[in-house]
């Protein structure tokens, strides 16, 4: 209720679509539907109950920004099986569509896991810096007996971003009781130019950044937005650390996003993270299936044709859709949204199930859609 109402978009409790045709500011999406008797309908919903939590890069701390959990599955069956039920009230057909996978989506599979090029002269002059101060830390990790915390950066190929990984044990007072047990730390520190008496404050700050840190995997899902953070410094970081008394420059050098300030969490989506996604995803699509089985409606299987976009591209008359962003012709530049050519090839899914489930002739009689007639956002040869 309400969700038509202009004056409830500033409390975030509208959509400033569906103010613009809203029968009333106390309407509903679903009563305004009904009110059209309608004969005939299509339902694609879940995406979002989903995209939330997967845009936040699974981030588990529901005190930060932007932190939007995923619908459990209780209240989506409910609400589901509800949307359902009352659409059919009059005998109304349909069709409807499941939820796709993540990593069937330009948002999740753009940003490489290692971005980190060692020919970018921003970059890669401070490779060896950077491999002498983390080489300290592989010591410590070597004390730890955790090799898999490693991290290097590569002089001839491309490196992974360092990341916070919050499923990984906490090693940070481990770090730093090694480093302030070794004689030697000051002397190392020397080298960036802090004097002796920092080395515990240095110690507490190793600790306390590399605790969780690790190198990015091939199998970790940087979300887009990244693409634009990766490399950058981090300003609320180098305040905090002017804070705790180091010097501008040291507190810029190790506030660098993905190089000595590992990515937090919700820049990156984990293979647990990873999971829970996926798993929710399959309740949701079992919900879907289930009821639209006993409704007797059509299912458009947008999952499994998102994936064979994804996986081997799909041909629609003379395009070929990947996931490429902008470029597969599929989605748009949020690499959620389809481009214009995109919802023409996802409408044409849907006139498909039409036929198969009602016997209809859209696709034998030549009343598909021409993807070819509807634009992307950017010229490209197919």
């Amino acid at each position: 209720d309400g969700y038509g109402n202009p004056a409830n978009l500033s409390l975030g409790l509208a959509n400033p679509y569906f103010v613009r045709f809203a029968s009333s500011p106390t309407t509903t999406i679903l009563a305004d539907a009904m009110a059209q008797s309608p004969t005939f309908f299509t339902l694609w919903v879940g995406n979002q109950d989903i995209l939330g939590y997967a845009y936040s890069g699974g981030e588990s701390d529901s005190d930060a920004p932007g932190y939007e959990p995923m619908t459990d599955l209780g209240t989506f069956s409910f609400a589901y099986s509800t949307l359902i039920n009352t659409l059919t009230t009059g005998g109304a057909k349909g069709v409807v569509a499941n939820v796709p996978d993540i990593t069937s989506l330009a948002h999740f599979t753009t940003v490489p896991h290692d971005p980190l090029d060692p020919s970018n002269p921003d970059f890669g002059p401070l490779i060896p810096t950077l491999n002498t101060l983390f080489g300290a830390l592989n010591q410590v990790f070597t004390v730890l007996n955790r090799p898999d915390r490693y991290m290097q950066f590569s002089t001839n190929n491309n490196s992974a971003v360092v990341i916070k990984d919050e499923s990984l044990d906490d090693l940070s007072a481990q770090i730093t009781a090694v480093l302030n047990a070794n004689p030697d730390f000051p002397a190392f520190l020397a080298q960036f130019g802090l004097p002796p008496q920092a080395a515990p404050l240095a110690a507490d700050l190793l600790g306390s950044f590399y605790g969780q840190a690790r190198k990015a995997k091939s199998d970790d899902l940087l979300v887009l937005p990244s693409s634009s953070v990766i490399g950058t410094v981090n300003t609320a970081s180098v305040q905090q650390l002017m804070g705790q008394g180091f010097p501008l420059e040291i507190a810029g050098q190790f506030s660098v996003e993905g190089v000595t300030l590992p990515l937090a969490d919700k820049w990156v989506l984990t293979p647990g993270e990873q999971n829970e996604i996926k798993s929710r995803i399959s309740e949701f699509n079992s919900v879907i299936e289930n009821v639209a089985d006993q409704a007797g409606l059509g299912l458009f299987n947008a999952n499994a044709t998102l994936n064979e976009v994804a996986n081997q591209g799909y041909r629609s008359g003379n395009f070929v859709f990947t996931s490429e962003l902008v470029f597969g012709g599929l989605f748009s530049l949020d690499g959620i949204h389809p481009t214009t050519r995109g919802y023409a090839l996802i409408a044409n899914e849907f006139l498909k199930v039409i036929d198969e489930t009602y016997g209809s002739n859209f696709e034998a009689s030549g009343n598909l859609y021409d993807v070819g007639e509807f634009p992307t956002n950017y010229p490209a040869n197919f």
